[in-house]
This record gives structure tokens, sequence and C-alpha cells, in this order.
């Protein structure tokens, strides 16, 4: 009997256990499926956030004035990622599709992009969720060119300029650039200079005249006229902007020395254009500038116009806004030379004043040289500091580039050493040339009188450390300077910075 009872006991405990079985069955599908809705949304959310990181990689280069391309370009990028707009901040873009986008600048570089997207469950319908919305931002933000030469609004102001001989009625910005020596002006050399001379694109002669110069490009120089948010109006002056025939080199603080003849003389045209979608290049502004006085292009031929142009500011350009303001941007000057049987070297001075004016440099426009700076020192005897190039924090871990052309000409022996922020020598200099004018980030250009690099390029390239930092919030912070040891009163040379690595990154989000 007992075996009788332990086998009716057995066989119910097996009976008992199909019941158990059937709901951890059901529960396991239900975890699986579970999973699979989990998975998929997990999938999505990181699709999502491909679709907003290339629609803030998209749009952020145009900032801060082309707002209709901002959206445009970040529709776009969220739509090659497969996401169909339907509206971008708020307003319907005619699609009908069922995603939405919204984007806000965070600065004059940097883009925050919002992305929302519905997506369908599958197994989890059961449980009452048809759908969950996923939510993702991006930051993106586009390294601006690196500015050469000027760390505010003036470029070329050259060595012992005073208030006196060089300010106008309504130029304040002039006493900010004062504040900042730059112990060099801007300059250009005729297309019939030769080459050696300093001027490596604008000429068509190498050594001798006539001659054929492989680097001769018609379209230099560059420079960037910063124009920041909020302002009324702002006016482009040039200082001394013809060429006028002079015999020699004067001294510190007299104007006359600002050009000098060779061969006979040459116009000079600068034209102002207006922002555009790549902030990066300068070369491919093609939509002149809008003068409300003056006109984006001037071409000072010779001596014809001296009257107007010798030793004082011109205001080539006023930007401005009927009732608003000046769209902020980067505004690009382009000065060339012209005429194919003249030659000479003519220095000027650039200047962007605006209103309202601001006591702090940083709020006013800027004017630097964009990749490329040609210039012409004068009156430097003994140690004199050049502001090389502004390289901002973001930068670290790339690499900086510097390319002189026929560098630090003189008397005796000269040097030119490559400076930190603060004016420590700078480090880990790996250069073009080498032998016994290489001293570290140190390089001796002239020996007892004899040119080491005449007519020539010399290159040096720096790693920038990855904990590099320097402080961004003081006008020259950030700037890289060359120190200048040229026992002479004058140089003509051309120099070139860029630093190495992506100009558009994605950033954390604030």
């Amino acid at each position: 009997m007992s075996r009788l009872r332990d086998l009716v006991r057995g066989e119910g405990d097996h009976g008992a256990a199909l019941p158990f079985i059937t709901v951890m069955l059901v529960l396991l599908i239900g975890m699986a499926a579970f999973a699979i809705d989990l998975g998929w949304i997990f999938l999505n959310a990181a699709r999502v956030q491909r679709a907003a990181d290339a629609s803030a990689l998209a749009g952020v280069v145009y900032l801060p004035g082309d707002t209709a391309n901002v959206s445009t370009f970040a529709v776009n990028g969220a739509q090659a990622n497969g996401y169909s707009i339907g509206s971008v901040n708020g307003s319907p873009t005619g699609t009908g599709g069922p995603d939405e986008l919204a984007w806000q600048a965070l600065a004059d570089n940097k883009l925050e992009v919002t992305l929302d997207s519905t997506i369908a469950t599958f197994f989890l319908r059961v449980l009452g969720f048809d759908s969950f919305d996923i939510r993702r931002v991006a930051t993106a933000e586009y390294i601006k060119p690196v500015p050469l030469g000027s760390p505010t609004g003036c470029f070329g102001l050259g060595p012992g300029v005073q208030a006196t001989n060089l300010n106008s009625s309504g130029l304040s910005t002039l006493g900010q650039c004062q504040n900042f020596s730059q112990n060099f002006w801007g300059a250009v050399n005729g297309r019939r200079t030769a080459k050696q001379h300093g001027d490596p694109y604008l000429v068509t002669c190498a050594f001798n005249c006539p001659g054929s110069n492989p680097e001769f490009d018609p379209e230099y120089y560059y420079y960037g006229i910063d124009v920041p948010v909020g302002k009324t109006s702002v006016d482009i002056y040039l200082y001394d902007g013809g060429f006028y025939d002079r015999s020699g080199f004067a001294e510190t603080g007299d104007e006359e020395s600002l050009t000098n003849s060779a061969n006979g003389g040459t116009h000079t045209t600068f034209r102002v254009f207006q922002p555009d979608g790549t902030p990066l290049i300068a070369r491919d502004n093609n939509v002149a500038a809008t003068c409300s006085i003056g006109g984006s292009t001037l071409t000072i031929d010779s001596e014809s116009n001296a009257s107007s142009h010798e030793n004082s500011w011109f205001r080539l350009c006023r930007l401005d806004a009927s009732g608003g303001t000046v769209p902020a941007g980067i505004y690009i000057l382009r000065v060339s030379n012209g005429g194919s049987s003249i030659g000479g070297s003519n220095s000027y001075a650039v200047l962007a004043a605006s209103s309202p004016t601001s006591g702090t440099p940083a709020n006013n426009p800027r004017v630097y040289a964009i990749d490329t700076m040609s210039i012409f020192t004068n009156d430097v005897s003994g140690t004199a500091t050049v502001y090389l190039a502004e390289i901002t924090p973001e930068h670290a871990g790339k690499i900086l580039e510097l390319r002189f052309f026929d560098p630090g000409e003189g008397a005796g022996t000269t040097f030119m050493s490559v400076r930190q922020p603060g004016g420590a020598l700078a480090t880990g200099c790996a250069w073009s040339v080498s032998g016994p004018n290489v001293n570290g980030c140190t390089l001796r250009t002239t020996v007892n009188g004899t040119a080491q690099y005449n007519g020539q390029w010399v290159e040096a390239t720096i790693p920038i450390p990855d904990t590099y930092t320097c402080d961004d919030t003081n006008p020259i912070g950030c700037f890289w300077t060359m120190r200048l040891e040229l026992n002479t009163q004058h140089d003509r040379t051309t120099w070139e910075a860029r630093v190495i690595g992506n100009p558009v990154r994605l950033t954390p989000n604030e």
C-alpha cells in the first residue's frame, strides 16, 4: 500500500509541473521579446545619435550668419542617415516627415542639434507600448582659421606709430590697436619684382627678371575681418594703400617708410567679400560685400590717386544693416597687385572699426591674415617680437606647421626664434634645414651679412602637447610669437602657419 501511495503521489507531482513550465515558458518568451525590443531601442538610439552628430557637423560651418543653410545642411545630415525631417525648430518643412529637428547656436562657431524620432516596437505592443520616442543631442564646432599677425582690429601697424600721425576722426579702434605693437606692415610686391625680395606668390620673376616663378598666384593675400554679433556698422579702413616712389627707409615713426620703390611702381587692388559657408577656406568667397559707403573693390593705381590715400586712412567699405545689425561672420579682404611690367614693394595697414565700440577687444572686429602673411618689418634694430599665430586650446594634440620665405635677412648675424604664449622658447621644432644654423626652435638666418636662405622656404613642425593650454580670455594669451634679432632696419618676408588636424569636431554637450 505504501508503494502504491508513493506511486500515486509521484504521478501527482509530475502533473503539477506542467502549469509551472508553461508559466515559465511564457515568462521566458516575454523576456526574450522584451530583450528584442530593448535591443531595437538601443540600436535606434545609436542611429539617432549618429544622425544628430552628422546634422551638427554638416550645419555648423554656416554659422554665424547663414542660418538658412544651417537648417538646410543639418536636415541633409539627418536625411542622409535615414531620417525624414518634418519640422525644424518647430516650423514644418513641407515634407510631412515624422522626425523633428531643432538647433541653436551656442557660439558663432558652435552648433547644438536635437533630433527626435519615434520608433515602433515589436512584442511590447502586447503590454501596451506601441512606440518609443528617442531624443538625442549633438554639439559641433568648427575651428576658425588660425589668426596670423594680429590679436586686435588692426593688421600692419608698424613700430613707432603714434596717434598723432596715424589717427583719424572716429577711429577709436586705433587706440586699442596701439596697445599691441606689431612691428611690421602688410605688404605686396609688384609682379616684376624678383621673388628673392620676399614675396613668393605675387611676382612672376624668380631670381631675375625676366624669369619664371612657378609659385606665382594672382589671388593673394587674404585677411579675415571677423565681425562679432551686435554691430550696427563696421568700417574697413586702409592706411597708405597705394604705392609711392620713395627713395629710402625713414626713421622710426615716420610713415614715409611704409613703401619703397623697386623697378618703378605697382598698383594694388583691395576687395572685400561676404562670409560664406566655408569659413575655413578664404579663396572661395566670391560674393562681393555690400557697402553702404565706399565700395567692395578699390584699385590704387600707382600714384594716380595719391592725394586720397598717401599717409592717411581711407575708408574702403562700410558694412551696415538698415534698422538691424551687421551679419556676423568672417568677411574676407583680398589684397593683390596688377600690371605685368611694373615692380615695387607696397606696404599698408588695415583697420576695422565698429559701432558700437566695446572696451573689450574680444567684442570688437578682428583683422588678421589667413594662412599666409606677407609683411615688411622696418626699424627693427636689435630685438623685436612679431605676433605669429594664435593657437587656442582646442588645438592640443595637433601639429603646428610653420613656413618662412626669405626669412630674417640683415647686417651682421641675425636670428629668429619661435616663442610659446608668454614668451618662453618653443620646444620640439623639426626644421626642413639642418646644420649649425639650427638650434632647437631658433634659426640663424644671416651670418656676417650673408643671407642663409635668400629666396628659399624654411619649414618647421612643432607637436602641440595633449596638455597644451593657454589663456584664451586674454587677446594675446594664446599667441605664439617670433622673436627677431635682425640688427638691421628692414626685412621683406612672407610667413605661413597652419594647424594639421581635423578643423570640424564634435564637442561635449552643454
